[in-house]
């Protein structure tokens, strides 16, 4: 038993430290967990290339500290993504009001799109043709209108195109606006565009749209058919 703890040292210690940590990392599927973790065995190995007994081995405690750098810058990023703040401040009652994704998403998702003013009548989609844009409503009140049924007025937030960009067919209802509205407008190719780099934000969207359809279905009225039955 004590030959045993002879070979024990902190050294010894450091690595396998050093070792487990990234293992366990590379295990996570949490990119903050992976990072963090990574962090730490970075150091274990620098501490461990200083204290080994043939001396500091200052060409791997350079590599070790790039890749602890690295990832700290990584894992700030997530911090910083994942925080309320880093959502527009006028911007964030949509996040509170249609999901949960990532605020820094949302930002990436906004600034990826145009954000006008409306001030006078526009209509944004029209029953039956397809649209060319996704719209989000961030502030106001729009009316959809479908055949056969009463005009709805449905506040902001919420998004309108939603199913003709989901479906990739013509739009479901006329949408208009008739006062002073806050939207985002996002070309489809240019979401197509973006879509091809950057999927994570791609998933975010979908993840906004859903919520949103789910509570239009849970206050919408069923779509009567041309014999006016459900």
């Amino acid at each position: 038993m004590q030959n045993a703890f002879e070979f024990v040292s902190v050294t010894s210690i450091l690595i396998v430290a050093a070792v487990g940590t990234y293992v366990v990392g590379l295990l996570c599927r949490d990119q903050l967990y992976i990072r963090g973790l990574i962090l730490v065995g970075s150091i274990c190995y620098v501490l461990y290339y200083w204290l080994v007994p043939a001396g500091p081995l200052w060409d791997a405690m350079v590599g070790a500290v790039l890749i602890g750098a690295a990832s700290l810058q990584g894992a700030l990023k997530i911090l910083w993504s994942r925080a309320m703040i880093s959502a527009p401040k006028d911007t964030r009652h949509v996040l509170e009001s249609l999901g949960e994704i990532e605020p820094g998403l949302f930002r990436r998702l906004l600034r990826s799109g145009a954000r006008i003013e409306i001030e006078t009548y526009t209509i944004l989609t029209v029953e039956g043709e397809r649209p060319d844009s996704l719209w989000l409503l961030l502030n106001g009140d729009i009316t959809l209108e479908r055949r056969g049924q009463m005009p709805t007025v449905i506040s902001g937030p919420c998004f309108v195109g939603e199913i003709a960009w989901l479906t990739g067919g013509p739009a479901s209802a006329t949408v208009t606006i008739h006062s002073k509205c806050d939207v985002v407008q996002w070309k489809h190719e240019q979401l197509r565009s973006l879509f091809r780099y950057n999927h994570r934000i791609e998933l975010a969207l979908e993840a906004l749209i859903a919520q949103d359809l789910a509570r239009k279905l849970s206050k919408s009225a069923p779509i009567l058919g041309a014999a006016g039955t459900a």
